[in-house]
């Protein structure tokens, strides 16, 4: 299970970035807040490319593996 409460690797940034920058980043490659509202994402050459990264990262699933859980503990 992924540690939603450390920093960790994104590959739409090629780096290690904390939860929060991950999150804000999130909402804008997903669209749900403009890019320009996150600064960071200015270091991000192809933000195409940088959208299709964070959609596939597992760090970018919102349900927290929950989609996936059986019910068992």
């Amino acid at each position: 299970m992924l540690d939603y409460e450390n920093p960790h690797f994104c590959p739409a940034y090629g780096r290690v970035i904390d939860i929060d920058l991950c999150y804000d980043s999130l909402m804008c490659l997903c669209g749900f807040f403009k890019t320009s509202s996150t600064k960071e994402l200015s270091e991000i050459e192809d933000i195409e490319e940088a959208r299709k990264k964070c959609r596939t990262c597992p760090w970018s699933d919102l349900n927290g593996g929950m989609d996936e859980w059986d019910g068992e503990p």
